[in-house]
């Protein structure tokens, strides 16, 4: 009875020994570094695709790098894709990670899935070869069986022979031509290099009619009567300054008086009738810039000869006879007859 105390006693804590012992190197093996494989469906019908999930557990200090040797995987399997899932921190420095390749045959027979390697520096492992069984397609139930298809034509556009950096991005390039547009019709608009007509213009008079207008209503606006001298001859040399604009073409606008002058004297067409508008000019530079005050007569006279330089420069009308065949010269003094009134 003692021995078997004894012996009772003294195996009890022996035997836990031995349970603490495998029970270490069990979690010490578990939390190792390993690489497993396994396939969702052994046998699969050709065509369909199929997913070999592979898990790994390595060092978070010093990962491994996950092979496929790609010289003996079986060409007649097609790697799809490559699905990354999760990555568990398992404790003790370790994790876990879970991908998933997706394979899809095409051809029926029995193949070979070579084991994947996780390599860390020196050290190499391996999972377990799998095996892929690929059926073939039942065709007995099809009442018939239609031929291959013949190769599809590609049908080409006119835009398919474009460079791929004007067809990606057309749509910037249109913006710039547009934005660039826009600024020099805006610069043009602005500078008045283009006159832009949204509402439907009346037909133009002639210069010679505008003149005379003008000039009727500065002699109906009474500037001089009312001792308004200077507003006088300013809006009676701008007058003249338009009309040699329009009707020849000269920039008096953006010219001095005696620039005006000489420019009158090298056109042949006014060549003569520069005195008249030698005459206002004189009398205009002493009352705007002498602040002279003229003579009635003088203001009077000075109209008349802006009204003669008009006159004897306007464009003539030619029309031809037919009754007699020949080219007659009329001036249509209607008009500046009416003026002078």
């Amino acid at each position: 009875m003692t021995m078997i105390r004894l012996r009772h006693m003294v195996g009890l804590p022996f035997a836990m020994a031995i349970f603490c012992i495998l029970f270490a190197g069990a979690v010490c093996h578990a939390v190792g570094p390993s690489v497993t494989a396994a396939i969702d469906s052994s046998q699969i019908t050709m065509g369909y695709r199929t997913a070999i999930k592979i898990e790994t557990i390595e060092s978070a200090a010093s990962p491994s790098h996950l092979v496929l040797d790609k010289e003996t995987f079986p060409g007649e399997v097609e790697v799809v894709d490559w699905v990354y899932g999760d990555t568990i921190d398992l404790g003790n420095g370790m994790i876990e990670t879970q991908r998933a390749l997706i394979v899809q045959p095409f051809d029926s027979g029995v193949y070979t899935i070579p084991p994947f390697m996780l390599v860390n520096g020196p050290d190499t492992l391996r999972s377990k070869a799998l095996t892929l069984k690929v059926n073939p397609v039942d065709v007995s139930h099809m009442e018939d069986i239609n031929p291959l298809a013949p190769p599809a034509r590609f049908h080409s556009k006119w835009y398919d022979w474009l460079p791929d950096w004007l067809t990606e991005y057309w749509g910037w390039y249109l913006l710039a031509l547009l934005i660039i547009a826009g600024g020099v019709c805006g610069y043009l608009i602005y500078t008045k290099k283009v006159t832009v007509n949204i509402l439907p213009q009346k037909k133009r008079l002639p210069p010679d009619l505008v003149a005379f207008n003008r000039l009727n209503e500065l002699k109906d606006a009474q500037l001089w009567e009312r001792g308004q001298e200077k507003e006088y001859y300013t809006r009676l040399i701008d007058i003249l300054r338009e009309y040699l604009q329009e009707r020849f073409g000269i920039n008096a606008m953006e010219m001095t008086s005696s620039q005006i002058l000489k420019a009158l004297r090298s056109n042949e067409e006014t060549r003569l009738p520069q005195k008249y508008m030698e005459k206002v000019v004189e009398i205009a530079d002493y009352v705007k810039f002498a602040k002279v005050r003229p003579m009635p007569d003088d203001n009077v006279r000075s109209w008349q000869n802006a009204m003669q330089f008009v006159e004897e420069t306007r464009p003539v009308t030619v029309e031809e006879d037919p009754e007699k065949g020949e080219d007659e010269v009329r001036a249509s003094d209607d008009k500046f007859s009416a003026g002078k009134q």
